[in-house]
C-alpha cells in the first residue's frame, strides 16, 4: 500500500495535533496576576522549586510534582523571575488546585 505525499502530510499533522492537544489548553491560557496562585512547570534536569525559590516566590502547595511546583505570585515581576530563572511554563495553578482537590 502506497502513500501520497497530501496523505502523508494530512497524518503527520493529524498526528502533531493529537498530540499536543494536552498541552494547547495551558498555552492559551492568561497570564496569572498578582496574588494568584500559578504552577510553575520546568524542565525535566531542571528543579522547579529551586526556581521559584530563586525568583523570591513562595510555595503554596504541601507536595510537589516532579516537574512542577504551585507558587503564590507576590509582586508584578514574579512571573518575570520565573522565566529568567528557568520556568518553561507559568500557568494558573487555581485549575490545578480544584482538579487535585488541595
Amino acid at each position: 500500500m502506497k502513500f501520497a505525499a497530501p496523505d502523508v502530510a494530512l497524518m503527520v499533522t493529524a498526528m502533531v495535533v493529537v498530540l499536543c492537544s494536552p498541552v494547547l489548553p495551558l498555552l492559551m491560557q492568561e497570564r496569572p496576576q498578582v496574588g494568584d496562585v500559578a504552577l510553575v512547570i520546568a524542565s525535566p534536569w531542571g528543579d522547579a522549586a529551586w526556581i521559584a525559590d530563586k525568583a523570591g516566590v513562595q510555595e503554596v502547595a504541601p507536595e510537589r510534582a516532579p516537574l512542577g511546583v504551585l507558587v503564590a505570585l507576590e509582586t508584578s515581576q514574579s512571573v518575570a523571575q520565573l522565566y529568567a530563572h528557568g520556568a518553561w511554563l507559568v500557568v494558573d495553578g487555581e485549575r490545578v488546585l480544584e482538579l487535585c482537590a488541595i
